[in-house]
């Protein structure tokens, strides 16, 4: 028993260092210029993104950050 719970233990834990890796993928992929921010001009090739703009941008500074990026998928996505 003691096993089977420390291999689902690893498995959640590689399971959420994947889905963080695969947000900071998205996210650098999305970052063309790569300032470490999105903007509305990156965005204009991701109608769906860009029409929720205004509720990644939670600090309201007119781009989003990697952290916004992660909150919003993580609450709402995931």
């Amino acid at each position: 028993m003691k096993i089977l719970t420390l291999l689902s233990s690893i498995l959640m834990l590689s399971s959420f260092s994947a889905s963080a890796l695969d947000v900071k993928q998205r996210f650098d992929h999305l970052d063309s210029n790569k300032s470490g921010y999105l903007t509305h001009d990156e965005l204009d090739a991701q109608p769906q993104l860009l029409n929720t703009f205004v509720m990644w941008d939670k600090d309201q500074d007119s781009k989003i950050s990697l952290i916004e990026f992660k909150n919003y998928l993580t609450n709402n996505l995931y």
